[in-house]
């Protein structure tokens, strides 16, 4: 009978002892390697330090771009900064942030940090698109936000809207106007410019005191009724039809899109 031979158990024990002899290899050469990443991590950790705390580093300068003058004194008022703020820690989200609730006629805004102690804001102002007439007037961008500054009397060469509700709470500076027919009368004002429909006349007012029969104003005095529905089919006509039709507004008093037939209104 053959002896029964435990090659399993021996083959564990040199397996082991080449596995530890591996390690121990590893670990040598590895050193130089960890050695290296530990002084970089210390040097890294150093220059933080020193930046986070070094006078170098003490914010002196605020520039503002894109709007203007300012003096050294309303930079840093317009951003709520203070000189001597450290520029490796501030927050230059919290400063895009503040800028933006103080001032919504911005719709960009963006803020660069420029070593070793200054920051440039950038800003992007709203364009108006068009004016609501409240008790006053107050002017909206394309998001239909409400931008600062009011007047008694309508702005030049803006289109006006009128009949808007006015908001919960009043006409805030900031506020987004989200009433349907205003939205509507913009969007279709756009529509209306992009597609050169009144060739050389004006729009100067949509009217949405009745948001079901809505109408607009050529030159200020020729009223175009449209209503409330297929917008896009009624414009078309009113393409055709200005195409054979000279608006005089001696003539014309209005022109109604609301049927199957286009109405004109004589004077």
């Amino acid at each position: 009978m053959r002896p029964f031979k435990t090659k399993s158990k021996k083959k564990g024990g040199v397996l082991s002892l080449k596995a530890l002899g591996g390690f121990k290899k590893l670990a040598f050469y590895s050193l130089p390697y960890v050695f290296v990443l530990t002084l970089m991590g210390a040097l890294f950790g150093g220059v933080v330090a020193y930046a986070m705390n070094s006078p170098l580093f003490e914010l002196t300068e605020v520039r503002m771009r894109n709007i203007g003058t300012f003096t050294p004194e309303q930079a840093f008022k317009f951003c709520e900064l203070q000189k001597g703020e450290n520029l490796i820690t501030l927050d230059l989200v919290n400063v895009q942030q503040v800028v933006k609730r103080k001032h919504p006629e911005f719709k960009e805004v963006r803020v660069k940090r420029v070593l070793p102690n200054r920051i440039d804001v950038f800003v992007k102002r709203r364009t108006p698109v068009a004016q609501i007439a409240f008790s006053q007037y107050l002017q909206i961008d394309k998001d239909m936000i409400l931008l600062p500054g009011t007047a008694k009397t309508p702005f030049k060469n803006l289109m006006i809207v009128e009949g808007t509700p006015v908001p919960r709470g009043g006409p805030v500076i900031g506020l987004q106007i989200k009433n349907a027919a205003t939205l509507r009368a913009v969007r279709l004002a756009e529509v209306i410019k992009r597609s050169n429909i009144l060739r050389k006349h004006t729009l100067t007012k949509f009217d949405i005191r009745d948001p079901k029969n809505m109408s607009f104003y050529v030159d200020g005095f020729i009223e175009i009724k449209i209503g409330d529905s297929h917008l896009i089919e009624r414009l078309k006509i009113l393409d055709q039809t200005l195409k054979t039709l000279e608006l005089d507004p001696a003539r014309i008093r209005y022109i109604d899109l609301r049927f199957d037939d286009v109405i004109l209104g004589p004077r």
